[in-house]
């Protein structure tokens, strides 16, 4: 959960990632509106003007931390179309909560194609993710 009052309003922003001009990735961002307060003053009520200034209001914040979360899913009709797979093709999901001042700044879901990408862990918990050709285990 976002852990917002419910009356609070959410701004959702809807991205295709993109590499070597193959859809990777389908994201969903919600993002508090106590997360980007100036975003009241920029004059772009909709559409990726709005998606933009959400996205660039909220780095201009103080994240302090992430967690993140990594699940093996299906594509839901939705995901598969933007990333140019079937439903129910294998992906990987990950869930990434940003923290600021004690609360949720952001929540991220984001839906990877899993034939396109390959995660690593470090020490610190962080995700990586790559994209480009995948070697697979025999």
């Amino acid at each position: 959960t976002l852990g917002t009052a419910r009356d609070e309003p959410v701004h959702t922003v809807r991205r295709t990632r993109v590499s070597h001009g193959r859809p990777v990735a389908a994201e969903l961002l919600y993002v508090p509106s106590a997360s980007v307060p100036d975003l009241t003053a920029i004059d772009a009520p909709s559409g990726a003007a709005r998606a933009r200034a959400v996205l660039r209001e909220l780095r201009r914040g103080e994240v302090e931390r992430r967690e993140s979360a990594v699940e093996l899913g299906s594509a839901g009709a939705e995901d598969a179309k933007e990333l140019d797979r079937l439903p129910g093709a294998p992906v990987l999901v990950v869930t990434t909560r940003y923290l600021a001042e004690g609360r949720t700044a952001a929540l991220s879901v984001a839906t990877y194609r899993a034939d396109t990408c390959r995660l690593t862990f470090g020490d610190s918990g962080d995700v990586e993710i790559h994209h480009g050709p995948q070697s697979r285990a025999s």
